[in-house]
């Protein structure tokens, strides 16, 4: 048994690759595949700033990220890279 509670939300990334873009989906070669993947990418952006803001000062400091980093990475819009 864990002293750690259990965490039951999806873990999503919140930094992007190399070109800025996480999209990657095959479908981003047209318009419409593109304007979708970007939405994709900002819904999960705005998942994991959720995450992050709900996490304690002691989840923080276990995923290396400081308070003030995660005040400045949450209080980034969601279409914010």
């Amino acid at each position: 048994m864990s002293a750690l509670p259990e965490v039951n939300m999806p873990i999503v990334s919140i930094v992007t690759h190399g070109n800025g873009r996480c999209d990657g989906s095959a479908g981003a070669t047209t318009r419409l595949g593109r304007i979708w993947a970007a939405i994709l990418l900002w819904h999960q952006k705005r998942q994991g700033r959720r995450a992050l803001r709900e996490l304690s000062p002691a989840g923080l400091k276990d995923i290396g990220v400081s308070q003030s980093d995660a005040a400045r990475e949450v209080g980034k819009s969601f279409f914010w890279d």
